[in-house]
C-alpha cells in the first residue's frame, strides 16, 4: 500500500511540476493575484496530497482533471469570501473596447475580468479553462464533467456575448 501511495503521491508532483504555469495563470486571473494564485495552488497541492496519502487512498482516474476541478472549486469558494478579491465595478454606459491597454498583462487581465463578469458563470469558467490553463475542449469537459457539445456551445456563446459586449453602444 505504501508503494502504491508513493506513485501517486509522485504522479501528483509530476503533474502539478508540469502543469503549474497553467493552474498558476488560471487561478491569478480567477482570484485576482499571482499571491493568492499561489497559496490556493498550494491548498489544492495539501488537500489532494492528504487525501492520496491517506489509508483508504482516493482513487483518481485523470488527476490532470482532478487537479483542474479542484482548483476551479477553490478559486470559485475564495472569491465568496467578501475581500478576497477585489471586485471591478462596470459602468454600463462604458465600452469596454475602448478601455486603455498599456500592454501590461495586470491591466489586460482587469479588462478581461469586467468583460468575464459579464456573462453566465458556466460560459466564463469554460473560456478560462480553455484560454487561461490551455486546456483543449475534451480536457474542459473532462474537468467540469460536461458533454463535449456543452463545452464548445459555451465557449462559443460566451465568446459571442463577450464580442457583444466590448462594442455595445452606450
Amino acid at each position: 500500500m505504501d508503494k502504491e501511495n508513493d506513485i501517486v503521491l509522485r504522479e501528483l508532483a509530476d503533474v502539478l511540476k508540469a502543469e503549474r504555469k497553467n493552474l498558476l495563470r488560471y487561478a491569478a486571473c480567477r482570484l485576482g493575484s499571482r499571491e493568492d494564485a499561489e497559496d490556493a495552488l498550494q491548498d489544492v497541492f495539501l488537500r489532494l496530497h492528504t487525501r492520496l496519502s491517506a489509508p483508504d487512498g482516493l482513487q483518481i482516474r485523470d488527476l490532470r482533471s482532478y487537479l483542474f476541478r479542484t482548483l476551479s472549486n477553490v478559486c470559485a469558494k475564495g472569491q465568496s469570501h467578501a475581500g478576497r478579491m477585489p471586485t471591478v465595478p462596470l459602468n454600463p454606459t462604458m465600452r469596454l473596447a475602448d478601455v486603455p491597454s498599456n500592454n501590461s498583462a495586470e491591466a489586460d487581465c482587469v479588462r478581461i475580468a469586467r468583460l468575464l463578469a459579464e456573462i453566465p458563470e458556466e460560459q466564463s469558467e469554460v473560456i478560462r479553462l480553455r484560454i487561461y490553463a490551455d486546456n483543449s475542449f475534451a480536457e474542459v469537459a473532462e474537468i467540469l464533467a460536461l458533454p463535449l457539445p456543452t463545452v464548445k456551445s459555451r465557449f462559443r456563446s460566451g465568446l459571442e456575448k463577450i464580442r457583444r459586449a466590448m462594442y455595445r453602444k452606450p
